[in-house]
């Protein structure tokens, strides 16, 4: 069985060593259990601060791509919906912004705010727009197409604020 170790810096900013004595990867995560785990771990790649074993074992930009959709499959998906957005015109817009760097997210919410929209958390029937960055998650965008939302990109999202249309 290959081993491999490394020092991992989670989201809290806690470096940790970690050992995993079966593993496997993708081009953007190493999954796998250490000695004593029932349940495998995923370890983002970019958060890996130093390798102590096992290097040589990856297969790095080789290692297949991460099972996740990429924003531009998620935008066609949306565009593709039977169902029709919809607009809360009982009130402010709706918006949740998903798959962004906490600081990125945190900028574009008070984008938001200073725009007159409701930001919230998590998907609802009362959702106008889901905004999406690079890790969305599949589940809140089918969440949000099953609620009539808009699915924009942030991009979409900054025109809308300077132009107030939709590209």
């Amino acid at each position: 069985m290959s081993i491999i170790k490394f020092r991992y810096c989670d989201s809290k900013g806690v470096v940790t060593e970690r050992e995993l004595v079966q593993w496997s990867e993708n081009t953007s995560y190493i999954q796998g259990r250490a000695g004593g785990d029932t349940f495998p771990k995923t370890f983002r790649k970019d958060r890996i601060v130093e390798y102590l074993l096992g290097e040589d074992l990856l297969l790095k930009e080789a290692a297949p791509p991460a099972p996740r959709p990429r924003p531009s499959d998620l935008a066609a998906a949306a565009a593709s919906s039977n169902k029709a957005p919809i607009n809360t015109s009982n009130g402010p817009n709706v918006i949740l912004f998903t798959g962004f760097s906490a600081s990125y997210r945190s900028e574009l919410e008070m984008l938001a705010q200073g725009f007159g929209m409701k930001v919230v958390k998590t998907p609802s029937k009362s959702l106008t727009f889901l905004c999406y960055g690079d890790n969305a998650g599949p589940s809140k965008v089918t969440k949000a197409q099953e609620a009539g939302a808009f699915i924009i990109s942030a991009g979409d999202f900054l025109n809308l604020l300077e132009t107030g249309e939709l590209p």
